[in-house]
């Protein structure tokens, strides 16, 4: 289960990339929301599965294209392994009866797709509120700690 939720991690972080072009992994654009360390942990600990497909969830309701199929972006998922192992170009052209050139134009064309700042905000607007429950959660287990803001 472990290695499953790291290997999901990854994935995820691989998307992140790819909607915002940059590195964001997890836990960094949580720090960019105004996570403070000790709810990055807790939200490792406790919600970080549900994070994960989320974050899937609003990139794909956004592309239309990860669960209706579409070519570009399950290209992009096998790469990132968001459907399991991480393929190489090759598995993915002979997977798609394409070269290993065209499985990496198809790839490039759906980070481009993935960059729309409609995806940005889906995926922002997700983990917000998962952090907001992962506070609440965190709060309702210690209700003696101070509010500091939350």
């Amino acid at each position: 289960m472990a290695a499953n939720l790291r290997q999901r991690v990854t994935a995820v972080n691989g998307l992140l990339a790819a909607v915002y072009g940059e590195d964001a992994r997890l836990s960094v654009l949580l720090e960019r929301l105004g996570a403070s360390a000790e709810e990055i942990g807790h939200f490792r600990e406790h919600a970080a599965a549900e994070a994960c497909d989320r974050v899937v969830d609003a990139v794909s309701t956004c592309f239309q294209g990860l669960r209706t199929g579409s070519r570009d972006f399950l290209v992009l998922s096998r790469r990132l392994g968001l459907d399991g192992d991480v393929a190489t170009l090759q598995e993915v052209g002979d997977e798609f009866g394409v070269t290993r050139e065209r499985v990496r134009q198809l790839e490039e064309r759906a980070r481009l797709k993935c960059r729309a700042s409609r995806h940005r905000d889906a995926v922002e607007a997700s983990l917000l509120e998962i952090l907001a429950l992962t506070r609440k959660r965190s709060l309702s287990r210690n209700p003696s700690a101070p509010d500091e803001g939350l």
